[in-house]
């Protein structure tokens, strides 16, 4: 089967481009672990300049759904951004993280079934078990283990279930946000008024904001310019490249040679965070890695119907 040049292109592009945002993520983490909330300011406000210049030729764009709706979603997927974020700095360390958004799975066929009334095959229920047996031992394997050797296991554990609820708390948001009826007309251009409107909302965190400023001026300088300063700007860029990589290929490819994709981009990524970063990764980790790994394969996989 010939695959056309744009769409290897496109491919590749999602590879290296979101598993360098995921590197320059954790450069930023590291730095300073409550610098999410700053990261996601200025990714949206340069989503909001990017759209309303490019998209939205500043403003004479018409918006093709009522304003009330338009708003509580663009506020869901705000909800969605800050909470993944926010998790971070309550000691879920970033191989967790990119196992547990995984989860995703988990909670659309479990929210499908009991709030939409949704049938699903028994294929799927089976891929979910797999997922979330992965997330449970992967947890588990976190809170044996905790990075932070002078943590004492009292101080640790509520902060990791902070942080578990929270990107828990972000699956079920999302879920409800994916499953509205004018979701593609938020999630698919990325335009720049899903981006404007919750910029206000920033200001109840702009302490925290300004004091990762701070840091991110007193790092080394690269070229004249602060080290994290660089990081930001490509976390920003690499992510914008990965979404716009992604939404091409939904228009050309199928859905299961997307969602193949998107899981080798995390493996990759993992594979990163625990050789380049030295994340610890234990055989805990790895099982739990997998069980998602399959789960994920499975859950993709069509459904033969029979007549």
């Amino acid at each position: 089967i010939m695959v056309e040049k744009w769409t290897v292109v496109a491919m590749a592009t999602v590879i290296v481009g979101c598993c360098s945002n995921v590197v320059f993520l954790e450069y930023l983490i590291r730095a300073s672990s409550s610098s999410g909330n700053m990261i996601v300011f200025f990714q949206f406000l340069f989503v909001f300049f990017e759209g309303l210049i490019f998209h939205n030729r500043f403003g004479k764009t018409e918006r093709i759904i009522p304003l009330k709706k338009y708003v509580i979603m663009v506020m869901m997927h705000f909800t969605v951004s800050i909470t993944n974020i926010m998790a971070l700095d309550c000691d879920i360390p970033m191989p967790l993280h990119m196992i547990f958004k995984s989860g995703s799975l988990v909670a659309n066929l479990l929210l499908g079934c009991i709030v939409m009334k949704r049938s699903y095959p028994v294929s799927k229920f089976v891929a979910v078990v797999f997922v979330s047996l992965g997330i449970f031992i992967s947890t588990i394997a976190t809170s044996v283990f905790h990075p932070d050797a002078d943590t004492s296991e009292e101080r640790s554990i509520p902060t990791l279930l902070l942080g578990i609820s929270l990107l828990t708390y972000a699956l079920m948001i999302w879920f409800f946000l994916i499953n509205h009826p004018n979701h593609t007309v938020l999630i698919n251009p990325l335009p720049h008024s899903q981006h404007m409107i919750p910029l206000p909302f920033f200001i109840v965190i702009a302490p925290s904001i300004v004091s990762n400023i701070h840091v991110m001026n007193s790092s080394p300088i690269t070229m004249g310019v602060p080290l994290l300063w660089i990081y930001l700007a490509l976390n920003i860029v690499t992510q914008y490249i990965c979404i716009r990589a992604i939404f091409y290929l939904t228009s050309v490819c199928t859905s299961l040679t997307v969602t193949l994709l998107i899981t080798l981009r995390k493996f990759v990524s993992l594979l990163i965070s625990v050789l380049y970063f030295g994340n610890r990764f234990t055989a805990l980790h790895s099982v739990g890695g997998a069980f998602v790994l399959i789960g994920t394969l499975l859950y993709a996989l069509p459904v033969r119907r029979q007549n």
